[in-house]
């Protein structure tokens, strides 16, 4: 296994104008309902990492006809679709899915409806962990709405089997409580789209990370397609409707995604903890990211912030930050981040509202409250979040920060500098340039010092056995 590869912490302010990747979540509700149109997309800023070729390898298995237009995914793919009977192979397709909750629940959605596709049956299956990860929410209201889905090993989870539904899927109501991830509704929302009668999602308690579920809408409409929330006149009853019409997607000429907000948090939170200033373009106050807002977060925490239409920037002191009581039900993916922050914080910090982390690449609550110990924080661990006290003595330095195979893991706790990252190539699942812009920065300690450090880390661990 590869060493961890050390970080040190800022030799100074951080002042840059940085500009992360394309958004993960919108390249791929871009790519599928591009596939699912009649015609040929082209999606501009597309993500070039793990989650998003993940997406491609299984449109290209289904027949469908992907071309980049430059070297990259970043500079144009061009998908042409064959409508919402999505591909052209025959015969029974095999699709794999990694680890990527997008790829595995958005296409479920998606085959399960197409009408009249010319494959047979579509045998779908995961990573060990995405199996792992929940899925019986969607399957069964899959299943209520008509979908002819089947399982391979144990139920409500992958792998699964998927088989075309004569005269396509009927559609109707389908009522959940509170799905365990927002993904389930935007799945919900591909497979509406396609169905014979629409689908109309009824959610009881609300939808944890609602902004994923508004971006869904905003990106079928691109597409030509139709979704809205159901005002509290039209809708009688407890919690929230949503109405997805039925209707033939079109293809969109140019759908061109921003930079990825879950990733610029990270760059503007070293301005907030160092000092300096952090400026993302590209990425404003009219995105589709429900995450471009975390720069009001970390203005919680003192530091200064400000946003327009056009770019997102973040300035800090290098100090003076103090403790917050957060929710970040709407934003949970910088639950992470925001954790990290609490730890060069003044007091304490609770962090609720986000329970659905437990169900994510790892558990990112327990995973996160373990190496927050490691760096010697007091962290309560609650069920929807996490309590943590800053270490009174200081960081514990030299600390080799186990990730999890989770690239959220890895992205967050290097910016606590002077720690090792154990598994760092974790990061190719969404951006996997990460640690050569964190070496731009004069984060990656040189040679001479991993070695040091690595023989330090060794005491720790000793120390801490």
């Amino acid at each position: 296994m590869r060493d961890p590869l050390l970080l040190r912490a800022p030799r100074g302010p951080i002042r840059a104008t940085l500009r992360p990747p394309g958004s993960k979540s919108l390249s791929n509700r871009a790519l599928l309902f591009a596939a699912m149109a009649d015609g040929t997309s082209e999606v501009i800023g597309c993500l070039d990492a793990e989650d998003t070729q993940l997406m491609l390898d299984c449109l290209v298995a289904m027949g469908l006809v992907v071309t980049r237009v430059g070297s990259t995914l970043a500079e144009g793919v061009r998908v042409t679709g064959v409508g919402a009977g999505l591909g052209r192979s025959v015969g029974d397709l095999d699709l794999e899915v990694g680890t990527a909750g997008t790829v595995a629940r958005f296409l479920t959605a998606a085959l399960a409806a197409a009408p009249a596709p010319s494959w047979e049956s579509v045998f779908l299956d995961g990573s060990e962990r995405m199996r792992e990860r929940p899925m019986g929410g969607l399957l069964e209201a899959l299943r209520g709405l008509g979908a002819d889905i089947g399982y391979k090993d144990a139920q409500h989870t992958l792998p699964l089997r998927i088989r075309p539904v004569a005269g396509g899927l009927p559609g109707g109501t389908v009522t959940l409580d509170r799905p365990a991830s927002s993904q389930f509704v935007s799945a919900l929302i591909f497979a509406g789209s396609s169905s014979r009668e629409g689908v109309d999602i009824v959610l009881r308690e609300g939808t944890p990370a609602r902004p994923y579920v508004d971006m869904t809408m905003a990106t079928l409409a691109a597409f030509g397609g139709s979704a809205r929330w159901v005002s509290s006149g039209e809708h009688q009853g407890p919690g929230e409707r949503l109405r997805v019409e039925p209707r033939a997607l079109r293809p969109c000429t140019r759908f061109v995604v921003e930079p990825d907000a879950s990733a610029a948090s990270y760059f503007l939170a070293l301005a907030a903890i160092y000092g300096g200033e952090v400026t993302i373009p590209d990425l404003g106050s009219e995105s589709l990211q429900g995450d471009a807002q975390f720069w009001r977060v970390l203005a919680a925490f003192g530091a200064e912030g400000e946003q327009d239409r056009e770019r997102t920037t973040v300035r800090g002191g290098g100090g003076g930050l103090r403790g917050q009581t957060l929710d970040l039900t709407d934003m949970p993916d910088m639950t992470l981040t925001a954790a990290v922050v609490a730890l060069f914080a003044e007091g304490p910090t609770q962090i609720r509202g986000v329970e659905i982390l437990r169900h994510h690449e790892s558990d990112r609550l327990a995973a996160g409250a373990t190496e927050l110990r490691k760096l010697g924080a007091e962290v309560r661990e609650l069920d929807d979040g996490l309590e943590i006290h800053p270490p009174a003595g200081g960081l514990r330095r030299g600390v080799v920060i186990d990730t999890y195979r989770d690239h959220r893991m890895a992205m967050a706790f290097a910016l606590v500098g002077d720690v090792g990252i154990a598994d760092p190539g974790c990061v190719a699942k969404t951006f996997p340039e990460y640690f050569e812009v964190l070496d731009g920065l004069g984060m990656i300690a040189p040679e001479p010092e991993l070695e040091s450090a690595s023989q330090s880390e060794e005491g720790d661990d000793d120390a801490a056995d």
